[in-house]
């Protein structure tokens, strides 16, 4: 057969109707009166943060007793420079929370950043007295009061103010006109494993620590919860909880749970690009890692590692094309992926070839990649490169509202 090539880009496809039913079983396993706070790192773990953060920002959450909101009440992002690419306007109402500790505050561009995120109103984590008193006179300067949240390490070991350091820094940070107080948060080790008793006891130090300050300050909020928190520890849901993983369908156990009901958001295709078929004794890519052994339909995928499809997955991993599946031949490169057609041979060019699918029972759903990968579904979502365009599956007037279960009241 004549090689032929086919036009076509791969593209990631993000459900709206996904993200919020999401939020929606996050919501009712959390009840009334819990914020939610939509993390969106990491370019929201892969799935583009503009698209998954309109949809949580801008769709109305639905109504009750007149009350409309949506289906997130904050975002979270790692840095300022991740806040800054959000698409929300300079009046825009909704609070974000910049985890990434500050530091350098006075360090060239990172300044300008500082003022930025002050000037907006983004929340600012702080773990050190030094940097407390960085931030208020960037603060002063610009005229403005900083909000600012303090996360204490109760045992992960990676960032945050001690548990013996805890009441002088908040002491420290309400004596300087420059700053508010909003908010104090904690990160469980081992959330997704339920019966851990680490997490009981991370949560105990937490509570401990913090308590009389939640007592003196009831609009301060405390948080700790991430997506394993939420269905396995619902008294850590505390004042507000922030899912990652869950938001984006996938079970925070890293193993599909249907009875969670959670639906997985994206779906990565790409165009078959071309089809050969390959005399016995002919071998596919760097290496020759692979020989036909008889006469074999092969095809070409516009995917390689330089998309975040890894080196790894040669020889190992499968794609499906018109629901069947079609294995890796030979080494993955940077830009394609050669794949055996022999069991289906009605393939023609521009076929669609499902990279990862969003059925979490798939061959190919995330689940499986992160098996081949031996990685984690976040890695696996997380390494997709920009080369892979984001895609909104719906349109704004397709996408159900989200049942709303508290009001958005600022902090």
């Amino acid at each position: 057969m004549e090689a032929k090539l086919a036009l076509g880009e791969p593209r990631v496809l993000i459900s709206r109707q996904a993200i919020l039913h999401n939020a929606r079983v996050i919501r009712q396993s959390i009840g009334p009166g819990v914020k939610l706070c939509a993390m969106v790192k990491a370019d929201a773990y892969g799935h583009g943060a503009k698209i998954v953060a309109d949809t949580l920002c801008h769709f109305d959450g639905g109504d009750t007793d007149g009350f409309s909101a949506p289906a997130a009440d904050q975002l979270g992002v790692a840095t300022i420079e991740e806040a800054a690419a959000l698409p929300l306007g300079e009046n825009s109402q909704t609070p974000v929370l910049i985890f990434r500790p500050v530091e350098n505050v006075f360090l060239g561009r990172q300044r300008e950043a500082i003022e930025l995120a002050v000037r907006r109103g983004w929340v600012l984590t702080v773990i050190t007295s030094a940097a407390a008193d960085d931030l208020n006179r960037v603060a002063q300067s610009i005229n403005h009061r900083a909000r600012v949240q303090v996360m204490v390490d109760t045992g992960i070991s990676r960032c945050g103010t001690s548990l013996d350091s805890l009441e002088h820094l908040l002491g420290h940070i309400a004596s300087r006109p420059g700053l508010r107080l909003v908010g104090v948060s904690t990160h469980f080790a081992s959330s997704e494993e339920a019966d851990d008793p680490f997490n009981r006891e991370q949560l105990r130090r937490f509570r401990e620590a913090t308590d009389r300050y939640a007592q003196r300050d009831p609009r301060l909020i405390r948080h700790t919860a991430n997506s394993g928190a939420i269905f396995f520890a619902p008294d850590a849901h505390l004042d507000m909880v922030r899912p990652g993983i869950a938001l984006y369908g996938v079970d925070p156990t890293g193993t599909p749970n249907i009875d969670r009901a959670l639906k997985p958001v994206m779906r990565w295709t790409a165009p078959l690009l071309m089809i050969r078929d390959l005399p016995a004794g002919a071998s596919v890519g760097y290496g020759q890692t692979w020989t036909a052994k008889s006469r074999t339909r092969v095809g070409l995928v516009p995917v390689g590692y330089a998309d975040g499809y890894p080196r790894m997955y040669s020889n190992r991993a499968a794609m499906s094309v018109l629901g069947k599946l079609a294995p890796v031949l030979g080494r993955v490169s940077m830009d394609l992926t050669v794949i055996d057609l022999t069991r289906v041979p009605q393939a023609v060019i521009g076929d669609e070839v499902t990279v990862m699918d969003n059925d979490p029972m798939s061959a190919v759903s995330v689940y499986q990649l992160a098996e081949w990968a031996e990685t984690i579904p976040y890695e696996v979502f997380c390494r997709i490169g920009p080369r892979v365009k984001r895609v909104s599956l719906e349109q704004v007037e397709d996408v159900e509202p989200i049942a709303d279960s508290s009001a958005n009241d600022e902090t």
